[in-house]
This record gives C-alpha cells, sequence and structure tokens, in this order.
C-alpha cells in the first residue's frame, strides 16, 4: 500500500513540476493526443442499420429493466439515449453525420484553456504530491 502511495506521489510530483517547466513539450503532447486513430462516422455508415437496431434493442431493454426495477431510476435517461440514437442512426443517418460534424466544429476545446493554466495546475498538483508522500511517510512512520 505504502509502495503505490510513494510510486502516486512521486508520479503527480513529476508531472506538476513538467507542467510548471515546459510549454513546449505539452503543446507537442497535444498534437500526438489530438490525432484521431479512426474514424467512427465511416465505419458506422456502412453497418449503420446494424448499429442502430442494436442500439435500439440495448436501449429498449435498459429501460424495460429500469420500469421493473425502480432502484434502478438513473437507466431511464441512459436507456432514453441510447434508444434515440440507436432510432437516429434506423431512420436519419445523414442528419446524425451532420450532427456529427457541427459539434466538432462547436466544441470548445480544454487544451488551450489548461495550456494557459498549466502553472496553476502544476502547483496544485505538487501540492498533492507533497500531501501524499508526507501520508505515506506518517504511514512508514
Amino acid at each position: 500500500m505504502v509502495g503505490w502511495l510513494m510510486m502516486a506521489g512521486i508520479f503527480i510530483l513529476l508531472f506538476g513540476m513538467s507542467l510548471i517547466l515546459s510549454r513546449k513539450i505539452l503543446i507537442k503532447l497535444r498534437k500526438f493526443l489530438e490525432e484521431p486513430i479512426l474514424f467512427l462516422d465511416d465505419k458506422l455508415k456502412s453497418i449503420g442499420i446494424i448499429a442502430g437496431a442494436l442500439l435500439s434493442l440495448i436501449g429498449g431493454w435498459i429501460v424495460s429493466v429500469a420500469f421493473n426495477y425502480p432502484q434502478l431510476w438513473y437507466l431511464h435517461p441512459i436507456g432514453l439515449l441510447i434508444l434515440c440514437f440507436g432510432l437516429l442512426y434506423l431512420f436519419l443517418p445523414d442528419w446524425l453525420s451532420s450532427l456529427s460534424r457541427f459539434f466538432d466544429r462547436l466544441l470548445l476545446s480544454a487544451d488551450e484553456i489548461f495550456i494557459e493554466d498549466r502553472r496553476n495546475a502544476g502547483l496544485v498538483l505538487i501540492g498533492i504530491a507533497i500531501f501524499i508522500l508526507i501520508s505515506a511517510y506518517l504511514i512508514i512512520r
């Protein structure tokens, strides 16, 4: 337990120090991580009917389970959301891909905000790391 705590503290400390020191490295890391691995829209176009039917079935099943067990009330919105997207894939696939392109342009990139406030985040992470390392020391002692 203490070993894991020490490793987490050291990792957080190093990450916090890297946030304080290097803006260029963070920009390079952001560019690397923003590259898409695969384009899901293109993959789903070929199997749109199957994906829509599967999502509709899963969403309907989740909603029916939620109606049978009142303590699972939080499944209602999840099932309805899955069901809605399944029906959209079945009946309006072109509208769904245009909606996807619209939201790709609309979303605010948190990376730029984070890079500007990286020093504050680095100081917070260093503080957390110091707290973790002191806690590990007190556990050992």
